[in-house]
């Protein structure tokens, strides 16, 4: 298999060697203009699904048709440890995601909880990767637009207050904008 563009801009297979499967046996592209992932219960990792099952998927638009990239990251990638499921990208965005798509919670305390180990695992990931990228030579936040993404259930109890709350702590901590919905729109533009 020839290796993405988009992970040769970021030396991915370099700055991710010596972990216990390849960057390359972890990824799966697709030039679809629409398609869903979703924490495989099967596989125990995010993959690429033609039809969304039920409410527990996140949409992918990528209106350009270019080569994106799933990574799984949890339990393929990396293993025993707090960090987030998947990545979609293409040479100018990169989303990490995190399922939450079995939580439950019927109050503030328990969403409140969902969303702060969900954005823990996410700061920890983003963190990983920048260190890692930045060992082979990649300014990973100036070379990427970078976005998070929490994805919930449809029935798991939002509340929007505490999502804007979190999501301007995460950007004003990280300068990376925090997202809650279960889609994402690849923009087709490259970043050098």
């Amino acid at each position: 298999m020839e290796i993405p563009q988009s992970v040769r801009n970021l030396k991915l297979c370099y700055a991710f060697k010596g972990y216990k499967q390849k960057v390359e046996d972890c990824i799966t592209v697709t030039t679809a203009t629409e398609f869903f992932i979703e924490d495989s219960p099967e596989s125990k990792c995010t993959v690429i699904v033609e039809h969304a099952s039920e409410d527990k998927k996140c949409k992918v638009i990528n209106l350009s048709s270019s080569e994106v990239v799933l990574l799984a990251i949890d339990n393929r990638l990396i293993t025993n440890r707090e960090i987030a499921d998947a990545a979609v990208f293409n040479t100018g965005d990169f989303h990490f995601i995190e399922f939450k798509t079995n939580a439950e919670g019927n109050s503030d305390k328990a969403v409140s909880y969902t969303y702060d180990k969900a954005i823990s695992q996410l700061k920890s990931t983003m963190d990983l990767f920048e260190a890692n990228l930045s060992a082979v030579g990649i300014d990973f936040k100036n070379k990427m637009n970078i976005g998070c993404h929490i994805v919930v259930a449809e029935t798991f109890p939002r509340n929007n207050a505490v999502e804007i709350t979190k999501a301007m702590d995460f950007a004003s901590n990280t300068l990376v904008p925090l997202h809650f919905d279960n889609e994402i729109e690849l923009l087709s533009r490259d970043i050098q």
